[in-house]
């Protein structure tokens, strides 16, 4: 039998049939976790409230519509982004690197990121200001204006793109070693050697894949900065 003190300290029964009391907290960690395994378009109030137990009606209150929710969602995740930038002195080359290091190792921990990054085809501000030292840094190498918007967005593509692929790929690679799907008649040199290729793949490390890709997209930006293209500064 339970004392007075233990009664006492015992949460609230809810009462039979009546909704659970919601947070926007609660909601956020439930659009999150249905974000985990479904793309945004798939992700609705009334799959949210279901999480929850709750009525879809009751998500209104807190958010006037999923932009809002993911908007949300995406200030949560990307608020755990932390990048302790080199100082001045170090090469762009390097201060570059070390956000680019940093941002695969924030997407590797929140896969979610990838897909609340955007809503309705703009930039999330909480991932605005997770790009900032990217932006300054274009600026310092001398871009500006359409020619900065024209770079970033170049820039932007490829290392998100490069990323988003290696999540995926990099879980695909030991599958891709295994035995050959198509005809193999043994006599062709070709399909020998895509065999040999094949065998080393679950070998191949992410961080190689990233390392030539990061060092591909700096090279490709010392070329930019150096073919003069940027505009003067206002």
């Amino acid at each position: 039998m339970k004392t007075s003190e233990e009664i006492a300290a015992a949460p609230a029964a809810r009462a039979r049939g009546r909704p659970p009391k919601l947070s926007a907290a609660m909601i956020v960690a439930a659009a999150t976790e249905l974000l985990a395994t479904r793309p945004p378009d798939e992700v609705s109030f009334a799959l949210v409230a279901q999480r929850l137990g709750a009525p879809s009606s009751s998500v209104y209150n807190y958010f006037p519509n999923r932009d809002a929710l993911f908007a949300a969602v995406a200030a949560d995740v990307f608020a755990s982004f932390r990048f302790d930038e080199p100082g001045e002195d170090a090469p762009w080359q390097q201060r570059l690197l070390a956000w680019l290091h940093e941002i695969d190792r924030f997407y590797e921990r929140n896969p979610v990121a990838f897909r609340v990054m955007a809503t309705s085809g703009q930039a999330s501000p909480a991932w605005v200001s997770v790009r900032a030292p990217l932006l300054r840094m274009l600026r310092q190498l001398g871009f500006f204006e359409r020619d900065l918007a024209l770079v970033h967005a170049w820039f932007e593509e490829q290392v998100i793109g490069l990323l988003l692929i290696e999540s995926h790929a990099g879980q695909n690679r030991p599958l891709a070693a295994g035995p050959a799907r198509f005809a193999f008649d043994g006599d062709s040199e070709d399909q020998w050697r895509d065999l040999e290729r094949r065998s080393h793949l679950p070998s191949i490390r992410r961080e190689e894949i990233l390392a030539i890709g990061f060092d591909a997209v700096i090279a490709a930006l010392e070329r930019l900065a150096a073919s003069n293209g940027a505009s003067s500064p206002p």
